[in-house]
């Protein structure tokens, strides 16, 4: 482990917020980024958490359309009849 790796961890953990939010300066983002990239438990806490957060965003979006034109149909139809 190389010197200033504990500091670099307890960086990227207390600035992880931030830096998902696009709030951490340049230099910043990079030593959290370059942590991240050497040490196994922060990349696993930084990509889990962009994941979600990405998922979050697209809760309010339409799910891509890859259905058959039968099923969409039947959806069609099923959006159509009275409730």
């Amino acid at each position: 482990m190389r010197p200033g790796f504990m500091l670099d961890h307890m960086f990227t953990r207390r600035h992880l917020a931030e830096y998902l939010d696009g709030e951490l300066d340049a230099r910043g983002r990079d030593r959290l980024r370059d942590h991240a990239h050497r040490c196994p438990s922060c990349h696993r806490l930084v990509a889990t958490l962009v994941q979600m957060l990405d998922g979050l965003r697209g809760l309010g979006q339409a799910p891509p359309r890859t259905g058959s034109p039968i099923s969409d149909s039947v959806i069609a139809r099923l959006r159509d009849e009275p409730g």
